[in-house]
């Protein structure tokens, strides 16, 4: 924008460039004619009043533009215009070029000024008129064809030239403020493209924080303090013990690599066969914890996106480690349903349950069921009392 206000600037100082030549050459043409006759105050008074008619021209382009200043600008130019058709009355050979001039440059300079504005085609057609009324005023019958046709056809074509420069100018002002949106538009797409990259990347870490922390952090954890305990009661001579530990280490450990194994499946975002992914998981969950699990599943037509299915998936992997590793259940209940536009899940076990209401801060099983169903727009209700808990994960419900 900054490159077309120059380009105007240099356009207008051009253009004033160019009145001062042209009327200051008709000016003296004119005033070397009223000389030749003795018209010495009418010579003076034309050359003071030109003078005073280019010196506004170029206040103008440098004077603080205010709405006063644009009425005292074109009341004086009108008033200057006026006295020039007066003291050159009755010379019908150099008036008509000079006042032809006068009018032509003044339309001009409003064009450049406004544009192809509705106060341009105003303030120029008030100067236009004035022309003609001092066309029919001053000049003698015979000579007022000729005057009109020279103004019009003049006038005109110097009208046309400017109103065809100032859409040019219009259009590439238009070009300049579209490049510069676009311009800005790529940045901050670019922008918010990185912020999302970051976002992504920040949750995909967060899942498989949650993840990791449910089946590795947990699971190594725990084969730590066994393992301890071993050292302990080997040390005191408690060999039957030691073993006993022993056997319930091996135990976890497989569950923790099966867990592990699921997790992995997850990070994977494997898009294999719903109905059998699921009922693999269930299967693995039987076989590391010979907990029996009921499995009821229908899925008619998946309309859902590999995104929300991996959450559903991901709450029922989560919802089965808890009831491995806190609900001491002895049957646990697998609903997974997909018709009519609508996901259902629901895990329900036989244990000891919890409180809803004290869900520990460090346990990030519950809560990534909770962001799973936020990030699907689901809804994920949970019940859980000493009789055993339910989890019921929806989506679609109207």
């Amino acid at each position: 924008m900054e490159s077309t206000q120059n380009n105007r600037d240099v356009s207008t100082y051009s253009l004033y460039i160019f009145i001062t030549a042209l009327l200051g050459y008709l000016a003296i043409l004119t005033a070397t004619y009223l000389f030749q006759f003795g018209d010495v105050l009418f010579t003076s008074l034309l050359l003071a009043v030109c003078l005073l008619h280019i010196g506004l021209y170029w206040l103008n382009s440098r004077i603080l533009k205010s709405t006063r200043w644009w009425f005292f600008y074109y009341t004086a130019q009108a008033l200057l215009i006026i006295a020039i058709a007066i003291i050159t009355r009755g010379i019908f050979d150099i008036n008509i070029s000079l006042f032809e001039s006068v009018i032509i440059c003044i339309v001009g300079e409003t064009l450049g000024w406004w544009g192809n504005s509705r106060k341009s085609f105003f303030i120029g057609g008030f100067f236009t008129l004035l022309a003609f009324v001092l066309i029919f005023l001053l000049n003698e019958r015979e000579n007022l064809i000729p005057s009109l046709s020279g103004l019009f056809i003049n006038g005109g074509a110097i009208m046309v030239i400017m109103i065809l420069f100032n859409q040019q100018i219009a259009e590439r002002e238009k070009a300049i403020e579209l490049a510069e949106s676009l311009e800005s538009a790529n940045a901050k797409l670019a922008a918010y493209n990185a912020k999302i990259e970051s976002l992504t990347l920040q949750n995909e870490r967060q899942r498989m924080a949650r993840e990791l922390h449910d089946t590795l952090a947990q699971g190594v954890a725990g084969l730590v303090l066994q393992l301890e305990a071993v050292k302990a009661h080997l040390s005191a001579d408690r060999k039957e013990r030691a073993s006993s530990i022993v056997e319930q280490a091996l135990l976890r450990a497989r569950a923790t690599l099966s867990e592990s194994r699921a997790a992995i499946d997850d990070l994977r975002s494997a898009t294999g066969n719903l109905s059998e992914l699921i009922q693999e998981k269930v299967n693995r969950f039987t076989q590391a914890t010979g907990i029996p699990c009921e499995l009821e599943i229908s899925v008619n037509e998946n309309q859902f996106s590999n995104e929300v299915t991996n959450h559903a998936i991901s709450i029922l992997s989560e919802a089965l480690a808890n009831i491995t590793k806190h609900a001491q259940a002895k049957n646990v209940k697998v609903k997974f349903l997909i018709q009519n536009e609508k996901l259902e899940l629901e895990i329900q076990d036989d244990g000891i349950g919890f409180d809803i209401n004290q869900e520990s801060s460090g346990h990030y099983g519950l809560v990534g069921m909770r962001e799973r169903a936020r990030l699907s727009n689901g809804k994920l209700e949970i019940e859980s009392n000493q009789n055993g808990t339910k989890i019921h994960f929806i989506i679609g419900e109207k």
